[in-house]
């Protein structure tokens, strides 16, 4: 029982079952409006729905994703302090946050009520996302954990209790959404020790820092975006229900993103230990083997998409999508590439390389504003289905690409460094025997 215990409690596991419960609590919220509500109706929500998470991504590049690396190296009372400062600048950060979604909604989901529902959800989970992120700098997982059980099993709790007496909505959903995260967050915050006393020096210097680290990160999440999740934005000039087709097709094939997110979770501390301890050799050859198990996973899924895809449409969304089975087909090519360029991320981050990352999106955003806008417009919602594989292929080959230009020339180094080292001193046996000779 107790070697039980420790593997359930191991950070490794604990991080799994966490993602599990995000990701798949996502999935079943989808899966869940777009049984409830009409084509239009769910394309409106997605579209919502992807403003709120664009939004997050940036909020995560400015602010949590900094605290994990700040707040790993600092004492208790230096963590407390920027904390404090963290939770306090989100009374900036909030209602900019909530500015941005509304100029969001102007141009894509114009529906008041949506937009309220969204800004709603938007706050809560800003300030829940920043407490999950501080309870990983911290390495209580455990408390992670519990905090996301609440939000997310939460919310799907009082969805079905709500659908009983009630049709919910995707307004609704992001109201009821918004209350799981704000009760979250509120329950963790009472384990969190805050600094009573802020100056604004320190303020200013905390903010500072975080904004001079997440300059490239923030820019990453730019190319991101443009390399993969702009399609249903710029699907909104054809019709809604063509996004609501897309969105389903895509939430679909989310269940390989639990693997993507493990990958992007365990690789990068893994290489980097692995690179540090046993050379570029080794290293090498480990990214070998990552990449042809991941290849062979992905292949198996997209194969099983192909086989599939019409009886699990029909199956998840009550026969309301059966027509985007093919749209599933194509888009699962882009499972592929995605977890690819998940792996040649990692190995560039333990290269030391975070830069390449940005470039080989910033690839992707290219081909997405020239041959995915023409795509888009020669064959409409496949054409667009098409140049998201293309745009992922695009960003995970030029990913590919400077991975094997950083071994390069770290190897060259290598070779140089040892070059460059005096030859080994005889030994004082050696000496003597060349005396007597």
């Amino acid at each position: 029982m107790k070697d039980l215990k420790r593997a359930i409690t191991e950070p490794r596991v604990l991080a799994l079952v966490d993602q599990c419960v995000l990701s798949g609590s996502n999935f079943l919220s989808v899966l869940f409006v777009s049984r409830q509500v009409s084509v239009d109706d769910f394309g409106l929500f997605s579209l919502a729905l992807l403003g709120v998470l664009f939004i997050s991504n940036l909020h995560r590049a400015f602010l949590t994703q900094p605290l994990n690396v700040l707040g790993a190296s600092e004492g208790e009372t230096d963590l407390s302090t920027r904390m404090t400062v963290l939770l306090r600048v989100h009374i900036v950060i909030v209602p900019v946050s909530i500015v941005l979604l509304a100029a969001l909604s102007a141009g894509f989901f114009p529906d008041v009520r949506l937009l309220l529902s969204a800004a709603c959800y938007l706050g809560a989970f800003l300030l829940q996302e920043t407490l999950r992120r501080y309870w990983y700098t911290i390495g209580r997982l455990d408390r992670a954990l519990a905090n996301d059980l609440i939000s997310y099993i939460g919310q799907l709790i009082l969805r079905l209790a709500f659908s009983a007496f009630i049709t919910v909505d995707g307004a609704d959903a992001l109201f009821i959404m918004a209350a799981t995260s704000l009760i979250a967050f509120l329950f963790g915050l009472r384990n969190v020790k805050l600094a009573h006393v802020v100056g604004a020096s320190r303020t200013r210097a905390v903010v500072e820092q975080h904004w001079t680290m997440s300059g490239w990160l923030i820019l990453t999440v730019l190319a991101l975006w443009g390399a993969n999740q702009l399609y249903p934005f710029m699907l909104a000039g054809i019709s809604h229900a063509a996004i609501a087709y897309f969105a389903v097709s895509r939430n679909l094939l989310s269940a390989i993103g639990v693997g993507v997110q493990a990958v992007l979770n365990y690789l990068p501390t893994r290489t980097a230990a692995l690179l540090n301890q046993q050379g570029e050799a080794e290293f090498r050859r480990h990214m070998m083997r990552t990449l042809a198990a991941s290849s062979a996973v992905s292949i198996t899924f997209l194969a099983l998409i192909q086989i599939f895809a019409e009886p699990i449409l029909h199956v998840l969304y009550r026969g309301l999508y059966d027509d985007a089975a093919p749209l599933v087909r194509i888009l699962s090519a882009g499972v592929f590439f995605s977890l690819l360029g998940a792996v040649f991320g990692s190995y560039a981050l333990a290269l030391q390389d975070a830069r390449s990352t940005f470039l080989a999106n910033l690839g992707g955003t290219v081909f997405t504003f020239t041959g995915g806008l023409w795509l888009l417009h020669a064959y409409g919602i496949y054409g667009a289905a098409i140049a998201t594989c293309l745009s992922l292929a695009t960003a995970a080959l030029l990913q590919g690409c400077f991975v094997l230009r950083d071994l390069k020339h770290l190897k060259a180094r290598s070779k140089a460094w040892l070059s460059a080292q005096p030859s080994t001193p005889p030994s004082p046996r050696d000496a003597q025997a060349r005396e007597i000779c």
